[in-house]
């Protein structure tokens, strides 16, 4: 008698997780596709996907930044920015070789002892997306938000706005960087 209740309960638990007969749980062709990428963790809603790719890169681009010296505005990172914001970085340094002395990421020349706070990523569409990263520095707490752009399947970086509104890519044009 205890039989029978113990298989229906055995064949609800294997439905629902859907075991085929030879044993292996079926696939989902789609599921599978988006998330191949993923190399770890629970899976990630599909939608979800861009949102959290471009977080990633914000952050690790903080890291880089505060944590190893890294610079995004040296010219072997190239790759970092879109093509058109690269020929604004280059213009300003044709014009002039000092042309950049702070560093739009900080708004500093020296970003020792500051720290990557919440980075709020908001996507337009799947292409462009806006991250803002509250940074923390001894004395203050201040937004710098990044627009950036998906090229060749990874996000890149189109602009840097400051927390007085302005851009990089205007603050270059008007020789002010």
């Amino acid at each position: 008698m205890r039989l029978i209740p113990i298989a229906a309960t055995t064949a609800l638990v294997l439905a629902s997780c859907n075991v085929t007969a030879e044993g292996d749980t079926a696939t989902n062709d789609a599921a599978e596709a988006q998330t191949a990428t993923q190399t770890s963790g629970p899976a990630v809603e599909p939608q979800a996907l861009p949102t959290n790719e471009a977080e990633t890169f914000v952050r690790e681009l903080y890291t880089g930044i505060f944590e190893d010296g890294y610079s995004p505005l040296s010219e072997t990172e190239s790759g970092l920015w879109t093509p058109e914001a690269w020929e604004d970085i280059e213009a300003a340094w044709d014009r002039d070789p000092g042309a950049i002395s702070v560093d739009p990421f900080c708004e500093c020349q020296d970003p020792e002892g500051m720290q990557a706070g919440p980075i709020e990523v908001t996507l337009s569409d799947n292409q462009t997306a806006t991250a803002v990263v509250q940074l923390v520095a001894a004395d203050r707490r201040f937004p710098v938000t990044l627009r950036l752009k998906r090229g060749d399947d990874v996000w890149l970086i189109d602009d840097v706005v400051g927390a007085n509104g302005r851009t990089f890519r205007q603050n270059l044009a008007a020789g002010e960087a």
